[in-house]
């Protein structure tokens, strides 16, 4: 037997009940209610951790990393960064005790030299390497190292600005650096006697000597020759295309230039033209020419191998 539920008017009423029905959600397939409350601010907070929401913690692929008790990540994910810090030490007992890492350098004062640890510990004397230095550096300066400074005693010279009496004329005495290093006045014993007049044996007497007047007679006369100025001639010609062939096969050609003599020994060149192709067509006929020489009045032109086929312009400089 169940029991029947009486509905009296006044008690519910078909508003309240649907009113009270709007506010209720419908039920989901496989879902259950919980004391838990679900709502919009706690599903924004969820969405917006993005992936990381749906990740595990830990340090393999795909898992969120966490900060250790160091308040640093796990060295497996970022490996340590290595800072250069430089210190110094007196004694290879108190380069031991630094709190170097990896990459620190340490200079020893007690052997001047540097120190980089290679391996941790810094305790362990095999970690730290000693750093090279060049061979070929200076390490000492005229028997001093250091920071040198040297002076005038120390490479045997006269104090700067010491004065040497004496003469007007005095006798200075060089080391092998080309420093003063003594001075003293001259004597009559280093004043050569100019009374007599020395000439070379080839060019005057046996006896080396002669009169005062004949040596300056001999000597006006070099001094003459030594100031007339040298002459130098310039003259102008061009090479043709007409070229006699010899038995041989050499080809030949003789040039006319007035005021040329035998006994030139002129310097010749060609002479270029302004155009830049011509000057290279010159440039390559001017290499056939394998000889000149001169006459009274005339040069002429050896080519052993070929004859130019163009005209050359040359100029003749003969210094007299």
């Amino acid at each position: 037997m169940s029991e029947a539920i009486i509905v009296r008017a006044g008690n519910v009423t078909k508003g309240y009940v649907d009113a009270n029905l709007d506010l209720k959600v419908d039920k989901v397939e496989g879902k259950g209610l919980s004391t838990n409350d679900f709502d919009n601010t706690a599903k924004e907070a969820v969405e917006n951790l993005g992936t990381a929401s749906k990740c595990d913690t830990g340090t393999n692929e795909g898992n969120v990393p966490l900060i250790n008790s160091d308040g640093k990540l796990d060295t497996s994910i970022l490996p340590q960064l290595a800072i250069t810090d430089t210190f110094t030490a007196e004694s290879e007992e108190q380069m031991l005790m630094l709190h170097a890492q990896k990459g620190d350098i340490c200079i020893r004062v007690d052997e001047n030299k540097t120190y980089i640890l290679q391996n941790e510990p810094a305790n362990e004397a095999p970690n730290w390497i000693e750093l090279a230095i060049p061979t070929n550096s200076v390490q000492s300066v005229n028997g001093k190292v250091g920071v040198v400074t040297l002076n005038y005693e120390d490479v045997g010279a006269v104090k700067a600005n010491t004065e040497i009496t004496g003469a007007t004329k005095c006798k200075i005495t060089y080391d092998s650096k080309g420093l003063v290093t003594y001075g003293e006045d001259l004597t009559a014993a280093d004043i050569p006697d100019i009374s007599g007049t020395y000439e070379t044996k080839l060019n005057k007497s046996d006896s080396f000597t002669e009169s005062s007047s004949t040596t300056y007679a001999s000597t006006k006369a070099l001094v003459d020759g030594l100031n007339t100025k040298a002459e130098i001639k310039r003259y102008t010609a061009t090479v043709g295309t007409s070229w006699t062939k010899g038995s041989n096969n050499e080809y030949t050609q003789e040039l006319s230039i007035s005021g040329i003599l035998e006994t030139d020994a002129p310097t010749i060149d060609l002479v270029l033209s302004d155009n830049v192709e011509t000057s290279k067509s010159q440039i390559e006929a001017w290499s056939s020419v394998s000889r000149i020489t001169t006459g009274n009045g005339k040069i002429k032109i050896y080519c052993y191998d070929s004859s130019p086929t163009i005209q050359i312009p040359i100029q003749v400089l003969c210094i007299r």
